[in-house]
């Protein structure tokens, strides 16, 4: 990934998984950036799937999130 997306806009789609059925919740964040440290926040919740859409609509796991704070 480019170091430029870090700075562009981008969703964060939280997946609540546990009890089903499954709900979800999107933000936008102004930046690629705020919306990973937003993710980082809910990657020990249990029961709670962060993923991430970029401005040029990739689609970011959870792995790849914990992968990429790591």
């Amino acid at each position: 990934m480019e170091l430029e997306a870090l700075e562009r806009p981008a969703d964060l789609q939280i997946w609540h998984v546990v009890p089903a059925p499954a709900a979800s919740r999107r933000k936008r964040f102004g930046s690629l950036r705020d919306a990973i440290a937003a993710a980082a926040e809910t990657l020990s919740a249990p029961g709670i799937e962060p993923w991430i859409v970029t401005d040029e609509g990739e689609l970011l796991s959870p792995t790849w999130i914990q992968t990429y704070l790591n």
